[in-house]
C-alpha cells in the first residue's frame, strides 16, 4: 500500500508527491488511453524545462490555448513548476475578446498553442501537439534548475469572466485557493481509488477542482472530449469506472429530466453554480435513494466552492429552498447588512467570503480589486473578505440560505454572465440606439438564458438578413464579439423600453416582452482545428 502523501499547499508539488508514492497509478485517461503519476510528472519537467529556456519564471502569466488533453495537463504543472501561474484560453473566442485577454496579460508571458497564434501577437511560442506530445516528452526526461521558492501565496492560475465593463475580467488565485478543499481531509469522492470525469470548460475555475483535486490526492481524472458531458457519455463513463460526478445545476436538471437513471452506479454526485431545484431533487434522490447529493456554491473569487451542503429529501420542503450549507476547510462566511454590520440569524444581507479560497486579485484592476475585496469584522479581528453580491441569511445552525443578486450578475449554465457586458458590446454596433439585457427565468426561478433588446437609431437601415424581431441581425454581430456563453437567445428590436411610474426601467414589463419575443436559431460557431505535429519556435 502506497504511503500516504502529506498535505502540500503547492498544486504541482502535491501531485509531484502522488507521483513520488504511487508512480504507476492512473492520473489521467483520455479517448481510452492511460497516463500514470510518473509519466504526467515527467512530462511536467520537460516541458518546464522548455519554458525555462524561453524564460518563463514567478511573475509570468503564460497563456495555454490547447485543447483538453493530457498535454494541456503536463503544461500548466509545468508552468506551476517554473513558479509562474497559466491562463486556459479558448482559441475560438471572438477576436475582440481575446484582444481583450492578452492586453490585460500585457508582456509578462509565453504562448502556447496547438495551432497558429491569433494575428498581432509578437511572443516566443512553444507549439505542442494535443494527442501526440506527452509520452515524448515524459521520455526526454529534461530538468531545469528550480525557479526558486514557490509560496502558497503565489499565482497558481487566472480565470477570465465576465465584466460590467464589456471587458473581461481577470480573476488571479493563488496555489492556497486551488488546495484548500483537498489540503487536509478530501471530500467524498476524491482520492485514490475514485474516478472522476473533467467535463468543466478549462478557462473555469471548477476544471481545477474536477482535476487537480483528484491529481492532488491520489484519483483520476477522465479527460471528457467536447464542450458539454451528456447523458448517454455518462453512463458510458460510469460503466469505465466512473465513481464521482459533478455538474452545474442546469446540466444537473438536464439530466434529471431526460435520463434520471444515468446516475447509477455512481456513488457521490456534487452539483453549483445556480438554484438547485426542489423537483429535480425529489426526482433524482426517489431514483437513487443511496447516492449522497452535495449542492456546493462559491465564485471564482472564492475558488471553486465555498459553502457545500448533503442534500435530503426533507429539504425539498423548505420554505427557502435548498441551502448553500456550511463552509468548505479554510473558508469563513458572514453576511452583512448594508452598514456593514453583521446580520443576525435569520436576517437578509450581503455574502462576504473570507479565507484561502480568495483570489489575489483582479488583474490590472486595482480599483475594481480595493471595491470587491474589503476589510470585514470576523468574530473580534480584521479580516479580508470578498463581497459577492449575492444575498443570503445564516440560520441558527450556522447553514447559509440564498435570497438571489443585489445587482444584474445572472448564472447560465453555470457561467457567469453580467448583463452590463452584453449591452456595452450591442450598444457599440452601427444602428443600435440604446440596449438592455435580462436573463430568462424558468418556472423553477433557474435562468435558462439571456434576452436583449435594443432600439434603433432614427433612419437606420435593416441589415441584410435581418427579420422583423432583429432587424440588425445583431445577434450575428455579436458572435464576433462574445463567446457562445455570453451570446443572447432572444434578441428583439423594440420601439422604446417600459419604464415604471418613476421612470425606471421596469424589469416586469420586460420579462413580458420576453415570453412573447422570437427565438431565433442558435449557429455554430466555426472551431479551429488542432495541429497534427510537435513543432518549436
Amino acid at each position: 500500500m502506497a504511503e500516504p502523501v502529506r498535505p502540500c499547499t503547492l498544486v504541482h508539488s502535491a501531485v509531484a508527491g502522488q507521483a513520488a508514492v504511487r508512480p504507476t497509478a492512473t492520473a489521467l485517461i483520455h479517448r481510452g488511453g492511460h497516463v500514470d503519476y510518473r509519466t504526467l510528472d515527467d512530462a511536467a519537467e520537460t516541458y518546464a524545462a522548455a519554458l525555462a529556456a524561453r524564460g518563463v519564471g514567478p511573475g509570468h502569466i503564460v497563456p495555454l490555448l490547447l485543447p483538453r488533453s493530457p498535454e494541456l495537463v503536463a503544461l500548466q504543472l509545468a508552468v506551476l513548476k517554473r513558479g509562474a501561474a497559466y491562463t486556459n484560453v479558448d482559441p475560438r473566442w471572438p477576436a475582440p475578446r481575446l484582444r481583450a485577454v492578452f492586453d490585460l496579460l500585457g508582456d509578462r508571458h509565453v504562448l502556447v498553442v496547438a495551432d497558429r497564434p491569433p494575428p498581432g501577437l509578437r511572443v516566443p511560442l512553444l507549439r505542442v501537439a494535443p494527442g501526440e506530445d506527452l509520452h515524448r516528452a515524459a521520455a526526454e526526461q529534461d530538468r531545469a534548475e528550480p525557479a526558486g521558492e514557490v509560496t502558497a501565496d503565489a499565482p497558481a492560475a487566472v480565470i477570465f469572466t465576465s465584466g460590467t465593463t464589456g471587458t473581461p475580467k481577470g480573476v488571479v488565485l493563488p496555489h492556497r485557493a486551488m488546495t484548500r478543499l483537498f489540503r487536509e481531509v478530501p471530500p467524498p469522492g476524491f482520492g485514490a481509488g475514485h474516478v472522476m470525469p473533467q467535463a468543466a470548460p478549462p478557462w473555469w475555475d471548477m476544471y481545477g477542482y474536477e482535476l487537480f483535486g483528484q491529481l492532488t490526492t491520489g484519483g483520476t481524472s477522465v479527460l471528457v472530449d467536447g464542450d458539454h458531458l451528456l447523458p448517454g457519455t455518462l453512463r458510458r463513463l460510469i460503466q469505465d469506472g466512473v465513481t464521482t460526478l459533478r455538474l452545474t445545476t442546469t446540466l444537473f436538471h438536464l439530466f434529471v429530466d431526460e435520463d434520471p437513471a444515468c446516475f447509477t452506479g455512481l456513488r457521490q454526485v456534487f452539483v453549483g453554480g445556480e438554484r438547485l431545484s426542489p423537483r429535480h431533487v425529489r426526482t433524482f434522490l426517489g431514483h437513487h435513494p443511496e447516492i449522497p447529493l452535495t449542492n456546493g456554491y462559491g465564485p471564482a473569487e472564492s475558488c471553486m466552492h465555498a459553502t457545500s451542503y448533503p442534500v435530503r429529501l426533507q429539504d425539498c420542503d423548505r420554505e427557502a429552498g435548498i441551502p448553500l450549507g456550511t463552509p468548505v476547510p479554510f473558508t469563513q462566511v458572514t453576511v452583512l447588512d448594508p452598514e456593514g454590520e453583521v446580520c443576525p440569524p435569520g436576517r437578509t444581507g450581503e455574502i462576504h467570503l473570507a479565507g484561502e479560497g480568495l483570489a489575489i486579485e483582479y488583474l490590472g484592476e486595482p480599483e475594481l480589486t480595493a471595491r470587491s475585496f474589503v476589510s470585514v469584522d470576523l468574530e473580534g479581528r480584521r479580516v479580508r473578505a470578498y463581497r459577492t453580491g449575492d444575498l443570503g441569511h445564516l440560520d441558527d445552525t450556522g447553514t447559509l440560505h440564498f435570497h438571489g443578486r443585489a445587482d444584474r450578475q445572472l448564472k447560465v449554465s453555470g457561467h457567469r454572465v453580467e448583463a452590463a457586458e452584453i449591452e456595452a458590446l450591442a450598444s457599440g454596433v452601427a444602428g443600435v440606439r440604446s440596449s438592455t439585457a435580462a436573463g430568462i427565468t424558468a418556472a423553477d426561478g433557474s435562468v435558462t438564458g439571456t434576452a436583449l433588446f435594443y432600439t434603433l437609431v432614427p433612419g437606420t437601415p435593416p441589415a441584410a438578413g435581418g427579420t422583423e424581431g432583429d432587424p440588425l441581425a445583431l445577434r450575428e454581430q455579436l458572435v464576433s464579439l462574445l463567446p457562445d456563453y455570453l451570446l443572447p437567445s432572444v434578441v428583439q428590436v423594440v420601439d422604446g423600453f417600459p419604464l415604471t411610474p418613476n421612470g425606471k426601467l421596469d424589469r416586469t414589463a420586460l420579462h413580458g416582452l420576453i415570453r412573447r419575443g422570437p427565438r431565433p436559431a442558435r449557429r455554430e460557431r466555426p472551431r479551429p482545428s488542432n495541429a497534427r505535429r510537435v513543432s518549436e519556435a
